[in-house]
């Protein structure tokens, strides 16, 4: 009675949690099951719903020592960074945890973690909320052969494990022979990314190992050669620069972006491939989120008639991954009212080069505006920020010397920071849905 109304474990699953666990009916309601069920309740925060659940996968919880054990664990979980409110996650995603001495298995394993593979120490807590099954993986029948497959085959890094296994913890759950090495020698073999690029490409989107090879990897490399027209022999290192495109969903996500970009933007058909080559990452944005308010401002705000955005997007498709409010119209206000180029022709400038538009406001534009005010040259916007610094500070300035003066006057900003570029948001659900694929 105690165990389904006190405890919540499910009527229909008792027997089965009975007949796992037969201790159960040895414990005491009063001096046992009620204290433990207390402390995940009040202490924990969790709901006798969820307690039920856990209870129902691992009954053993019930026979552990509130103040031995059940406490000092979860007060640990805490002092190596885990947030309160995730604790309930943790134990509800994999209640062994709990089980797990402290002595023998915890502190050991992080000590590894932290020591060996240079996981920062003020990353644990996420890794262990986001992974914690790690903490019952073996240190040297899991994750010291993980850490060897990718360091030795796969080609991280030495330096740049810790981070790769901190954004990803699921990878020390995927097996080596069974999950890693076919995904490495499937991007490798039939997807044609260079191996020497390999291990870079697995530090940047780690989450890529834990697509399903038919269901999601393969799928989308055939339709990214069948359907869009990429050569084979370009997909390699077009993954290799940007596998998240590889985690994209075809129906929701891959094949409603090419059809707004044909179909509504206007992006002539036989320009998708070289568009997609040129940025994949495009391929990721949120149509109605990014997409559409890019387009419209270019449209309205800088004046590019609507018949012509399809061809600006074919030309420079980068532009619509900038943020309309972090970084176009900043540089559309600059233009106008300090550089002083008149609305009529703003337009007709994006359309003949429209990468103006993605040059630095901070360490291009206005420092090249500023040295040429100071000597009383106009220029047009090409001319003025169209070559490289090289050429620019050689010809207008004092050489390149001439640059960090001017750059220092103003506040520098980089516009390749997160924020400033859409596909910059996309990387949470990717990790999302690779963690539970």
């Amino acid at each position: 009675r105690c165990l389904v109304e006190e405890i919540g474990v499910p009527l229909a699953r008792l027997g089965g949690v009975l007949l796992s666990f037969p201790r159960l009916l040895t414990l005491r309601a009063e001096d046992v099951l009620r204290p433990v069920a207390g402390f995940f309740r009040d202490e924990v925060g969790m709901s006798t719903e969820a307690l039920g659940k856990v209870v129902a996968a691992f009954p053993q919880l019930l026979a552990m020592n509130v103040s031995r054990h059940l406490r000092p664990t979860v007060q640990w979980l805490c002092a190596v960074g885990v947030a309160p409110d995730k604790l309930e996650r943790i134990i509800r995603q994999h209640p062994k945890t709990l089980g797990y001495s402290l002595d023998r298995n915890l502190r050991p394993k992080l000590h590894y973690l932290c020591d060996e593979v240079g996981v920062p120490r003020d990353r644990l807590g996420r890794l262990v909320a986001a992974f914690p099954q790690v903490l019952g993986l073996s240190v040297e029948l899991n994750l010291r052969l993980t850490v060897q497959y990718l360091v030795e085959e796969v080609g991280v890094s030495r330096a740049r494990v810790g981070k790769v296994v901190a954004t990803f913890p699921q990878l020390f759950g995927l097996s080596v022979e069974r999950n890693l090495r076919p995904h490495a020698a499937f991007l490798v073999d039939e997807v044609g990314v260079p191996r020497e690029r390999l291990g870079r490409m697995v530090e940047s989107f780690p989450h890529l190992l834990a697509y399903n090879l038919d269901d999601n990897l393969r799928p989308s490399v055939r339709y990214l050669r069948d359907a869009l027209g990429v050569p084979q022999g370009r997909i390699g290192r077009l993954v290799a620069a940007h596998p998240q495109v590889l985690g994209y969903s075809l129906e929701e996500k891959l094949a409603p972006m090419v059809d707004y970009l044909v179909g509504e933007v206007g992006v002539p058909r036989e320009c998708i491939p070289a568009l997609v080559q040129r940025c994949p990452k495009l391929l990721g944005c949120s149509i109605d989120r990014n997409l559409r308010p890019t387009l419209r401002f270019l449209e309205d705000e800088v004046g590019i008639p609507a018949a012509l955005l399809g061809a600006v997007v074919a030309k420079y498709p980068t532009l619509l991954g900038l943020s309309v409010d972090r970084n176009l119209r900043p540089k559309l206000d600059f233009l106008r009212h300090e550089v002083k180029v008149a609305d009529d022709a703003l337009g007709q400038i994006v359309v003949t080069c429209p990468q103006l538009l993605a040059y630095s406001l901070e360490r291009r534009i206005k420092p090249r505006y500023r040295l040429l005010s100071t000597r009383g040259l106009r220029l047009g916007l090409h001319s003025m920020l169209a070559p490289t610094d090289q050429a620019f500070y050689q010809r207008y300035g004092d050489g390149l010397a001439s640059f960090p003066a001017v750059a220092r006057a103003l506040l520098p900003s980089d516009d390749s920071a997160t924020g400033n570029y859409y596909w910059h948001k996309d990387m949470a659900a990717l990790a999302a849905a690779a963690a539970s694929a």
